[in-house]
């Protein structure tokens, strides 16, 4: 099956590698890239899509591609067989080309009342645009026009609520909710799972695995910091378990191969207390603690600072690249992105 989906546009390529994170261990087939979307080849179903589709960071929206028409002709329109259409339904159109045509979107309703009144004992169908059963998404382009079902759609301000001035413990570092969202599902932790972050902080990655139903363990040497996570965790009903301790010593506070997933954002070494001689002796030694704790097979996501080269720092008998990527954040601030599975 084909599925069509919109990027929310900060970064299409970590998009696409969140997707690909949350089909696994399914794979899928890059069939078109344009613009801020990508059509992907999948035996994955339309409910698995609607549930990871609700899981990500950067998606907008995701739709089943029903055919691909070369216009918008209504002997073109008139091919299609509209049957999944459920009632009440509504039209929406998406236009990348310059022409953009008032109406469009009534306009293309039109064959689908045809359709009902033909095959449908003459019933006409009643448009909802709040409350719509089948919302028919047109895509349209310069070469060729995707007819889809729309299977979700991003609401808007999901996470207002859990933004770091919203939270009763801030500190200024604090990874903003969409961010630590987008790096669980490039961990690949699935629900019911364990998924570590060795530098914790104030527990804005424990809050969003938590409420995804991924079971979050947090490590953090400074207590207050550990004090900051109890209190944002239990003030969105977030079972966490937090340990004060060494992310270069995972071993002293884990069983060797215990740990499903690790997605973290460690310290940037600017006025901050590492527990290392520096950043980059942190970071080593942070990558060769996590391989001993971490499941054979499994996936490290990390979010750190360009002025950081961490790929030198691991080792390849330990770890191999899977994706890396940067993303520019704000105030020259960019953040590399890093997944690594464990050899």
């Amino acid at each position: 099956m084909q599925y069509l989906f919109e990027f929310s546009g900060e970064n299409p390529e970590l998009a696409l590698q969140e997707l690909a994170a949350l089909f696994y261990p399914s794979n899928f087939k890059v069939v078109k890239r344009f613009d801020n979307f990508a059509v992907l080849e999948s035996s994955v179903d339309e409910r698995q899509v609607k549930e990871l589709s609700e899981r990500t960071a950067f998606l907008h929206l995701a739709a089943t591609v029903v055919t691909k028409l070369k216009s918008l002709l209504l002997k073109e329109l008139d091919k299609v067989n509209w049957n999944f259409v459920q009632i009440p339904f509504c039209v929406r159109a998406i236009d990348l080309t310059t022409a953009q045509s008032p109406q469009l979107e009534a306009r293309l309703a039109s064959p689908i009342y045809d359709y009902f009144a033909h095959h449908k004992n003459g019933k006409m169908p009643i448009v909802s645009l709040e409350r719509p059963k089948t919302t028919v998404l047109f895509v349209i382009t310069s070469k060729e026009i995707y007819v889809t079902n729309m299977l979700w759609k991003v609401s808007k301000g999901r996470f207002k609520k859990r933004e770091p001035m919203k939270k009763p413990a801030f500190h200024p570092t604090t990874l903003k909710p969409k961010l630590a969202r987008l790096l669980i599902n490039l961990s690949r932790a699935k629900k019911g799972e364990t998924l570590l972050d060795p530098f914790c902080g104030t527990g804005s990655i424990l809050v969003e695995a938590g409420i995804l139903g991924i079971k979050p363990t947090g490590i953090d040497m400074d207590k207050e910091m550990i004090k900051g996570s109890r209190k944002n965790t239990a003030f969105y009903g977030v079972r966490a378990s937090l340990i004060e301790g060494d992310a270069t010593k995972l071993i002293r506070t884990l069983n060797a191969n215990s740990v499903d997933a690790i997605a973290t954002d460690p310290p940037y070494g600017r006025s901050t207390r590492i527990g290392a001689k520096n950043i980059h002796v942190l970071y080593k030694d942070f990558l060769s603690s996590a391989h001993k704790i971490l499941k054979k097979g499994r996936f490290v996501a990390l979010l750190y600072p360009d002025s950081i080269n961490a790929k030198k720092l691991m080792s390849k008998k330990q770890w191999k690249e899977i994706f890396s990527s940067s993303l520019y954040v704000h105030g020259g601030l960019t953040r590399k992105f890093l997944i690594l599975h464990k050899r």
